[in-house]
């Protein structure tokens, strides 16, 4: 019976260090120029008990009742111009100021991580678009991004997260690193689909571009109820409505990850019809899909380039990786193959059955989602101790 009790004793020990070791509390510092990437990413960390400081730069801070940051050398007005100068100017203004946090989290630009490199510690990248901006047409800062990056997953420093597919596949495409796929949540919004409201909203970056593209092809106009949203209208007041109709300006949208989470009804074109409708009106559909046009750079001219989208075997690889099309991560988006069906669609669709097949999902994908943040936020606990045990020896 005593040495059952001694082993008992032991493995109580073993398991409370283990435990004291994945329960250890972090801090983490952001500098960010998006809201809704870093308010996932905090969201979740901090309901695992960690800690967030987030310094958004953002003009759409007040969506969640902020203002924006004033941060000095880095900023809105100088991120564009980001270069080595910037990142050791930065570095000895706040580096008594940020020294006390674990670790740092990038998100909007990944090309931000390199302002922390003096600090030494961890740096968790989210990978949300298009990574190396500021740097497009700019190829030497480019391969400097890239160097940073490779090397900084190689020493362990650096943990690099891609919330989207073609992101994750254009990342490995440029610097040959892997990421992990981790998709945003976003249940930060903290509402949920009611679908008490008759008709459907028309979402893309302006309402404007629905009624350019779709005013003639509806014989019910009653359908569409932008015209009944408020101004500054809310999440939940978006969420009233019977479901959302996208016609996409990207691959990856973080207005799609929160409306998914909510169990809002989604409408999205077929890959055939997204393909005609861009070829029709490239300046409103996949407007933003590489940094090159919007620039206004010259294409490239290298047929595997992932910017060249004068190529058709680029444009098929943007299409398949869209989230959109991704039934495994996000099942039950219904998928119209022209206006016409589309209102057919609408006519008979069951909302609120769809909404309940998506909930169900939900319940699974929150779950998985949170525990492969677990396994990287062990890993920035892991790499912590494993530097304090170094420091030591």
């Amino acid at each position: 019976m005593k040495k059952f009790c001694l082993l008992l004793h032991i493995f109580a020990v073993f398991l409370g260090a283990s435990e004291s070791q994945t329960e250890r509390k972090l801090t983490f510092f952001n500098l960010d120029r998006h809201i809704s990437v870093i308010a996932d990413v905090k969201n979740i960390f901090e309901s695992c008990g960690h800690k967030v400081e987030s310094w958004n730069l953002s003009e759409h801070t007040w969506i969640f009742g902020k203002a924006p940051h004033r941060v000095e050398i880095y900023n809105e007005n100088t991120a564009a111009h980001l270069n080595r100068e910037m990142c050791n100017q930065f570095y000895e203004r706040y580096r008594e100021e940020l020294k006390a946090y674990d670790a740092f989290i990038v998100t909007h630009t990944p090309s931000t991580a390199l302002l922390y490199e003096k600090w030494h510690k961890p740096i968790i990248i989210v990978n949300s678009t298009r990574y190396e901006q500021p740097f497009t047409g700019r190829q030497e800062e480019w391969h400097w991004l890239n160097e940073y990056l490779r090397q900084g997953v190689e020493s362990g420093r650096i943990f690099i997260v891609s919330n989207n597919k073609a992101d994750q596949r254009y990342l490995k495409h440029y610097t040959g690193l892997d990421s992990e796929l981790i998709p945003s949540l976003c249940a930060y919004t903290h509402e949920s689909y009611t679908g008490t409201r008759r008709g459907v909203i028309f979402y893309s970056w302006s309402g404007k571009y629905f009624i350019d593209i779709a005013q003639n092809a509806f014989t019910f106009p009653q359908w569409i109820q932008n015209s009944n949203l408020s101004h500054s209208f809310g999440w939940n007041e978006l969420y009233d409505f019977e479901g959302i109709v996208h016609l996409p300006y990207q691959i990856s949208v973080m207005s799609l990850f929160e409306q998914y989470t909510a169990n809002v009804p989604l409408f999205f074109p077929t890959k055939r019809f997204l393909l005609e409708l861009y070829a029709r009106h490239p300046d409103i559909i996949l407007s933003q899909l590489s940094f090159f046009p919007l620039l206004k750079l010259p294409m490239p001219v290298d047929p595997a380039d992932l910017n060249n989208l004068n190529n058709q075997a680029v444009l098929n690889f943007w299409i398949d990786s869209a989230d959109y099309y991704d039934d495994e991560s996000m099942p039950f988006i219904q998928y119209f193959d022209s206006f016409a069906d589309l209102e057919a669609q609408l006519v008979k669709c069951n909302f609120q059955e769809v909404s309940q097949c998506m909930h169900m999902h939900n319940l699974q994908r929150k779950q998985e989602i949170v525990e492969r943040w677990k396994t990287i936020l062990q890993k920035i606990v892991d790499s912590l101790e494993t530097e304090t045990d170094l420091s030591r020896s």
